[in-house]
């Protein structure tokens, strides 16, 4: 018995250790391709597919319950995915080929009609990696879930509107397929609206790129460059007396001033997430914001740059972030044009 026990805990982290490997496999994939196009881009057609995922998984509720697509959500495929039908007809009329269910053609169609252009480009794996992982996308696929089990046992007298279906599927928990531990965590999205969630997110990234743009000048130690003290006692009123005193704490290889800077603006610029519990729902976000990966992308290349001496004179923090907003990288690792 203790011995199955054993293998029993070994092959869990066989599948474990498997699955992190594929997660960070598709994880870097999405990475290098978003690299390849302005961030701002990335996530405008990221927000296109998480509405995509919505309508797909609303009207897959219905395909599926119904085992066809009934007269009036034909006609709402025509208008919102011009073609469909007809492809969807001739699919059908053709018996030399087995084709794939019907909700499943809805969404290669959606894929290769909407989404052509990140496909052509090479850099749809980004889109769809960090789409996929929005908590909007997640709850529209748990309700689906749902409404397919609740719906075939008691088909409803009159389906749904879109909006409706969204408002309810709000209330879904979309990390249900994570562990206890993991769901726990991430009990913070269901403490915001998404919409309030996603303003919060922006302004995040925003501070967090002040951040990283005065990090290397902070980190250099003092005297701080002037434009830098200028512009953090103006936005960040009192930080630097703070941080000067603390820093004295500090080892001299492992300076902590960054850290110390976004606990300050975490503190002083986002109390109503920290006092309703969902300031961890504002960082998860950030972790995946094609913004926030970009702005850390090039602070990286300018902390390689300027390792041994800052430049003279320092960036303006609007000069420094033109520059991240305009950062790509066309080919993975191909070097980098800066301009530092």
């Amino acid at each position: 018995m203790r011995r199955s026990k054993q293998l029993g805990k070994k092959e869990r982290r066989r599948a474990d250790n498997s699955v992190y490997k594929i997660e960070r496999a598709a994880r870097d994939r999405a990475d290098d391709q978003a690299r390849r196009v302005p961030w701002q881009l990335l996530l405008e057609t990221r927000s296109q597919y998480v509405e995509m995922q919505e309508f797909y998984f609303w009207a897959r509720s219905v395909i599926e319950t119904e085992g066809g697509i009934p007269g009036w959500l034909a006609k709402m495929l025509d208008r919102r995915c011009p073609g469909f039908i007809e492809d969807q007809q001739r699919c059908e009329s053709d018996r030399s080929r087995t084709y794939p269910p019907l909700s499943v053609q809805l969404l290669f169609w959606s894929q290769e009609h909407m989404f052509g252009r990140a496909k052509s480009e090479g850099w749809f794996d980004a889109v769809q990696f960090y789409a996929i992982r929005d908590p909007r996308s997640r709850r529209a696929e748990v309700y689906w879930s749902e409404c397919v089990k609740k719906w075939r046992n008691a088909k409803p007298r009159k389906y749904p509107s879109l909006k409706r279906w969204l408002s309810d599927a709000a209330g879904c928990d979309p990390f249900s397929h994570l562990t206890p531990g993991a769901r726990k965590a991430r009990a913070s999205y269901r403490l915001v609206e998404p919409k309030r969630l996603t303003e919060a997110v922006a302004r995040y990234v925003d501070w967090e790129a002040l951040a990283y743009w005065a990090r290397p000048a902070l980190e250099a130690g003092p005297p701080l460059v002037h434009s830098v003290a200028r512009e953090l006692a103006r936005r960040c009123r009192g930080f630097l007396e703070f941080n000067a005193k603390a820093r004295k704490a500090d080892h001299v290889d492992f300076p902590q001033d960054w850290h110390r800077l976004m606990l300050w603006i975490t503190d002083h610029f986002f109390q109503d997430p920290k006092t309703g519990g969902w300031m961890d729902a504002i960082l998860s976000s950030a972790r995946s914001h094609p913004g926030a990966i970009r702005t850390m992308e090039y602070w990286e290349q300018c902390d390689e740059i300027w390792a041994s001496n800052l430049p003279d004179p320092y960036p303006s923090f609007r000069s420094w972030r033109k520059q991240v907003d305009s950062y790509v990288v066309s080919v993975p690792d191909e070097a980098s044009q800066l301009a530092c």
